[in-house]
């Protein structure tokens, strides 16, 4: 099994000067925003031809903008995107760069999960509004709930491809985060196979926060479709893991960040040990103290 606490990238993604990234960066800017603008335009005053040209139209948009920075893809599993049926495509999630990454690969009839955040962004949150994506607020658990529960019934009904990032963030650290539940109990749920899309190379071509990146080459692994139809609510984190180990089999765990069982594990220990000391200490009362149960579950 591969080390997942490597906190090396395993692509070399041959990085190039950062010069080029800083003259491209106005110019870049003024393409992607001038495009989405168009994009807003024409769902105004065509919304059919919008619906139709609009997978066309994220691919030159994603494309143009690894081409200003001069960064090339190496894929493959590409056919597991554009295979018929619904399903969920999960995606490691680690910088600005996978915006264009998306775009240039966008599956047909794809809707992606984001938050709510981007509507703070002028004519991109706009146009992600347009293209029906799902937008969740990060603030409010229930309206998150809400929404990934809105997100199942589209995918069931429209058959749409949904994607989603499943640390729920970009990841600031120097690898994978641990996963968040949402997409898993939506698969659970829907029982949708869920299809992992691994991005390597970003990191080191356009690290979280960064606004420049370097050129380079990345690649993107789609790999084939997970069943989730025997998937059961209680084995969740089991199956959570499962998944995650696919992704760090080609790219690095976050160091100093437990993953939700390992941080079970360590409270369910540390309550142990606590229950211990306790018990191990003399009683100055007759009477019965120990704490509720429902009390203790929290």
């Amino acid at each position: 099994m591969t080390n997942t606490s490597e906190a090396t990238e395993r692509w070399d993604a041959r990085p190039g000067s950062r010069i080029r990234g800083y003259v491209a960066v106005v110019p870049l800017a003024v393409y992607a925003f001038g495009l989405a603008a168009w994009m807003l335009l024409l769902a105004a005053v065509a919304p059919e031809t919008f619906r139709r040209k609009s997978r066309s139209l994220l691919h030159l948009w994603g494309r143009g903008g690894l081409w200003f920075f001069g960064i090339r893809l190496e894929a493959r599993g590409l056919e597991h995107l554009d295979a018929p049926g619904a399903r969920i495509v999960l995606f490691n999630h680690q910088s600005l760069l996978d915006l264009f990454v998306l775009g240039a690969l966008w599956p047909r009839d794809a809707v992606v999960i984001y938050k709510q955040e981007f509507h703070k962004v002028p004519i991109i949150g706009r146009l992600m509004k347009t293209l029906d994506f799902i937008a969740v607020d990060r603030s409010d658990r229930e309206s998150a709930i809400r929404s990934m529960h809105a997100a199942g019934v589209r995918v069931r009904e429209r058959g749409d491809v949904l994607l989603v990032a499943p640390e729920g963030t970009r990841s600031r650290t120097d690898g994978l985060l641990p996963f968040k539940r949402g997409p898993f109990h939506l698969a659970t749920e829907t029982g949708l196979p869920l299809v992992p899309f691994i991005m390597q190379g970003v990191r080191s071509l356009m690290p979280a926060g960064r606004l420049v990146a370097r050129p380079g080459v990345l690649r993107v692994d789609v790999l084939a479709p997970i069943s989730t139809k025997a998937w059961v609510e209680d084995e969740l984190d089991a199956q959570m893991r499962q998944v995650r180990e696919v992704f760090l089999e080609y790219v690095p765990g976050a160091t100093g960040v437990k993953t939700r069982s390992a941080a079970a594990r360590s409270q369910s220990s540390g309550q142990g040990v606590q229950r211990q000391r306790q018990g191990a200490q003399p009683r100055t009362s007759g009477a019965d103290d120990r704490r509720p149960e429902s009390t203790a579950a929290r």
